[in-house]
């Protein structure tokens, strides 16, 4: 079973935001990025990390693909990249895919990682994206999963990344590539997929707001295991404690009782039956706030940080949150990305931490 670190507090947002964000835009032969060795608390709720450094070693399978890439870097050291089917090769000059096989000891490269790194020496992460060809006067494109979709009048369409940390809005404009096949259209590119974007600037307010000038839409991960049936009962696991209760899959949904498994992650849970809104149901962390208007179907989520700015929402997870008597509130398990959890569904386990 695959764990995954902790998306930890949104007062690492702002600081990422304008650090690796701007940091990426660096031609290459400037400073190495690894926001992987920042202390945790400084890490934003982001879809990956990225590393900048050479290529030392290269192991490959015996029909010749690159399972593996040792990358040094002058400010963080040594760096094992372990590559996949999943892992897609990016060249952020010609917006395309990149040829892996061209890849030779020596390149100066773009790794966009997981979080989640091994305590080895050196130590080794699953890589999502490589990206090559980033020509000196422009930076490298970003490697995101897309959280949700909203149109906007004039045609063009904002996206919400990084856990909802994130919004890129992308003009009719845009342009638009696909990693395999024909040009995407802006509609085709919906909550889920996994996306490069290219942009430059990031505002400092939470969210962060962008706009790209380019997207490649990148092909979906393999599916390891199948999707629950309708009705299925999900076990769960909640910070490494398997908890006496279960949840539920509804319309494609992991629907859990929310003040049972916050309660279960040590964050506080409130109920306010009259609202001027309705019935309301807070989830908080020491960082961030979570409301669910359960009479108006509404989640939206708020910093508590002193000093920042911004809401994210109202988002459409897919289900509203209801309520089973005698006063068990359900709601989708994804609204715990927001204060700062990991969530992942493997087969009937639902993992949050």
């Amino acid at each position: 079973m695959n764990k995954k670190l902790t998306a930890v507090v949104l007062s690492g947002a702002v600081v990422w935001l304008m650090g690796a964000h701007a940091l990426a835009a660096q031609p290459a032969g400037q400073s190495d990025i690894i926001p992987i060795s920042a202390p945790v608390e400084d890490i934003a709720m982001t879809d990956s990390a990225l590393y900048y450094g050479t290529v030392s070693a290269i192991s490959t399978e015996e029909d010749g693909t690159i399972s593996r890439l040792t990358m040094e870097s002058e400010a963080h050291g040594q760096y094992v990249m372990n590559l996949s089917p999943d892992t897609v090769w990016v060249d952020a000059g010609n917006k395309t895919a990149a040829d892996s096989s061209t890849v030779k000891v020596g390149d100066r490269l773009y790794v966009y990682h997981s979080h989640v790194s091994t305590r080895s020496l050196p130590p080794q992460s699953a890589a999502f994206a490589v990206v090559v060809n980033v020509p000196q006067d422009m930076g490298a494109p970003h490697y995101h999963v897309v959280n949700n979709v909203a149109s906007q009048e004039d045609g063009s369409v904002k996206f919400s990344v990084d856990n909802g940390g994130l919004i890129l809005s992308v003009s009719v404009d845009a342009g638009l590539s696909a990693y395999e096949g024909d040009a995407p259209a802006l509609a085709d590119i919906q909550a889920g997929d996994r996306i490069m974007a290219w942009y430059d600037i990031v505002l400092t307010s939470y969210p962060g707001q962008s706009g790209a000038s380019h997207i490649m839409l990148l092909p979906a991960k393999a599916e390891d295991l199948p999707k629950p049936e309708e009705g299925a009962q999900l076990t769960m696991e909640l910070d490494g404690k398997v908890p006496n209760m279960v949840g539920r899959y509804e319309s494609g949904v992991a629907m859990v009782p929310v003040a049972a498994v916050a309660q279960a992650l040590g964050l506080d849970v409130t109920y306010t039956p009259n609202t001027d809104e309705g019935a309301l149901v807070t989830v908080e962390s020491d960082q961030f706030r979570v409301s669910l208007y359960l009479d108006r179907q509404i989640i939206t989520g708020v910093t508590k940080i002193e000093g920042a700015v911004g809401a994210t929402g109202p988002l459409d997870y897919g289900k509203a949150p209801y309520v089973v008597a005698p006063g068990t509130t359900w709601a989708p398990a994804e609204i715990f990305k927001m204060l700062g959890r990991t969530v992942t569904l493997e087969g009937t386990n639902l993992i949050i931490e």
